[in-house]
């Protein structure tokens, strides 16, 4: 039952009970009752006709206007949302994708903090407080050169890194809603979808500048070429110099053709009106943590 009904249902209540009443006390004393008396009554206070005469329960005109009353309410801006009722939206999202350095610390020694910046359309289908938010988004894992190498590896095998990767998620959120008040709710549940990568991922060899860290690969330099300037870090194990880049799984390298979005999320849903939703985001998940906001408009 939703909050637009309530208001008619307290009216309703009130009148049978007036008609209660008063039926109660005229039984009570039949001297008071008068021929006139009913003629007297209001149309309103009459009981209702039996089924299929006019003002009946089945009376096609009070169907009528109780459609009419329904229709009205949904002709406005009122936010509520009817039970057992679909609706439908489309809009725009946008993901800031934090990938924190201890993640990165996880496989190796290095690294630094990602912010990639993703945004998209998305389609949502909601019902009965759950909703489904389809989307295709784009996002970059832009990285600045930075010191890396496995935690297994020595001092020598520091490598200059810099990211120009590219994503682009199909996704779906799954999402439950506990309202707050018709214009607001909690969301939370989850998120799950496939990236298609591409871009250049960079691999440099390095060598140890004035005052360089051996443990966190900082002041370490990227090597011009194989034994320059320091044959000890610029070895010729590999050919990772100039502009070298990782091929990827199809070539034999490590960089990933595709990458799995499987994330927990929550966050705040306002719809000030029928046609307008929008939502605050945040989640954490195989690619780190996110925060995320859309607006969408109710079709």
């Amino acid at each position: 039952m939703t909050p637009r009904f309530i208001p008619v249902l307290i009216l309703a209540a009130l009148s049978s009970s007036a008609l209660l009443l008063e039926s109660t006390a005229r039984a009570a004393d039949p001297g008071t009752a008068k021929p006139s008396d009913a003629d007297a009554t209001p149309e309103a206070a009459k009981p209702d006709a039996p089924a299929g005469e006019a003002g009946g329960p089945d009376d096609p005109a009070k169907g009528e206007k109780n459609a009419a009353l329904v229709a009205d309410a949904e002709a406005g801006g009122s936010a509520v949302e009817l039970p057992g009722k679909t609706y439908r939206a489309v809009g725009l999202r946008y993901r800031a994708v934090i990938v924190p350095k201890f993640m990165m610390n996880l496989f190796g020694d290095g690294g630094r903090t990602v912010l990639a910046n993703g945004f998209g359309p998305e389609f949502t289908i909601r019902k009965d407080a759950f909703e489904y938010d389809f989307s295709a988004w784009y996002t970059s894992y832009a990285m600045d050169p930075t010191p890396f190498k496995a935690s297994s590896d020595g001092a020598e095998a520091w490598e200059i890194v810099e990211s120009h990767i590219k994503v682009l998620y199909v996704t779906a959120d799954f999402l439950w809603s506990h309202d707050i008040a018709p214009e607001f709710a909690f969301n939370y549940g989850l998120g799950a979808g496939i990236g298609f990568v591409w871009g250049d991922l960079f691999r440099t060899q390095a060598y140890p500048g004035t005052g360089a860290n051996n443990s966190t690969g900082a002041g370490y330099k990227p090597c011009i070429a194989a034994g320059n300037p320091d044959p000890n870090f610029c070895g010729t194990d590999n050919n990772h110099y100039a502009g070298y880049t990782e091929p990827s799984w199809s070539n034999g390298g490590s960089k990933p053709i595709v990458f799995p979005w499987l994330v927990l999320q929550t966050g705040v849903r306002w719809k000030p009106h029928k046609n307008f939703i929008a939502r605050l985001d945040a989640g954490f998940g195989t690619s780190g943590f996110f925060l995320g906001l859309g607006a969408d408009y109710g079709l």
